[in-house]
């Protein structure tokens, strides 16, 4: 006698579950799925380590600029300070001029650096630092430094930072 089929799943089919190739198939697929996606999590990874280390280190290197541009004397014309300490006289010290990015670098109002923060040629350098002085008022200095990252991220823009600060005489 053949059998009626299961009372509680009712009559069987020939046709019940997937085969091994379709489940082959599906697996498949999932992993290419999964591949891509670990591919774009370690891409972002990645570029938001780069972004970030280079902003942070553009930001520190804007301040030892600032630090530097604020030790000056108020009159100060001669003090170079796109090289190590200590400084020579053959520079602009804080004569108004100079130039902030997109513009060209100003002669004596930009300085490399490399990876380390190190001065070094503009060939070299990962950092290029610029700045400007302008003469607000009688008394009155405007200072503005930007570095930016030369080296690292060529996705987007590169990071950089900008400080802007006041000096009295």
């Amino acid at each position: 006698m053949k059998s009626a089929g299961n009372a509680i799943n009712g009559p069987r089919s020939k046709e019940s579950g997937i085969t091994l190739v379709e489940t082959l198939i599906a697996m498949l697929i999932l992993l290419f799925g999964l591949l891509a996606m670990a591919h774009v999590l370690s891409f972002g990874t990645i570029a938001s380590k780069t972004l970030g280390r280079d902003s942070t280190k553009s930001t520190a290197y804007a301040h030892d600029k600032m630090e530097e541009l604020l030790t000056l004397e108020f009159g100060d014309t001669t003090t170079d300070v796109t090289v190590n300490a200590p400084f020579p006289a053959t520079g602009v010290g804080l004569t108004a001029g100079g130039s902030v990015p997109p513009s060209t670098p100003a002669d004596g109002y930009v300085d490399y650096l490399d990876i380390n923060g190190a001065r070094t040629t503009s060939s070299e350098g990962a950092y290029t630092r610029q700045w400007q002085i302008i003469n607000d008022a009688t008394g009155l200095k405007r200072i503005i430094v930007v570095v930016t990252s030369t080296k690292s991220f060529r996705y987007g823009v590169s990071p950089s930072a900008v400080l802007v600060t006041f000096k009295t005489s």
